[in-house]
């Protein structure tokens, strides 16, 4: 996976950098398959999984508004996530 976009370009501000009291103790599939919003290495990290390697910052930023503004904090798959990025990148 190449990391082409970095910590300093993200536009939201809230994000916390290590691991926070909502994660549990676990690791493994349950993790790779849930994205905690708040965490920011989890949403770099989906960002450069989900978006082409010539997006741009702007990209990233509607990547984020989309996750933070209009998706439902109920939905922490990962799946579901990119189904709701599919249908609403407009």
């Amino acid at each position: 996976m190449a990391n082409f976009l970095k910590t300093e370009m993200l536009y939201e501000n809230q994000y916390t950098w290590r691991r926070d009291g909502g994660d549990g103790p676990y690791i493994g599939k349950i993790d790779r398959d849930r994205l905690d919003r708040d965490e920011g290495y989890e949403v770099l990290d989906f960002a450069n999984l989900c978006l082409a390697e010539n997006s741009s910052i702007q990209d990233l930023h509607k990547f984020e508004r989309l996750l933070q503004e209009k998706l439902s904090p109920s939905v922490v798959m990962k799946k579901e996530i990119v189904e709701f990025l599919k249908k609403n990148w407009h």
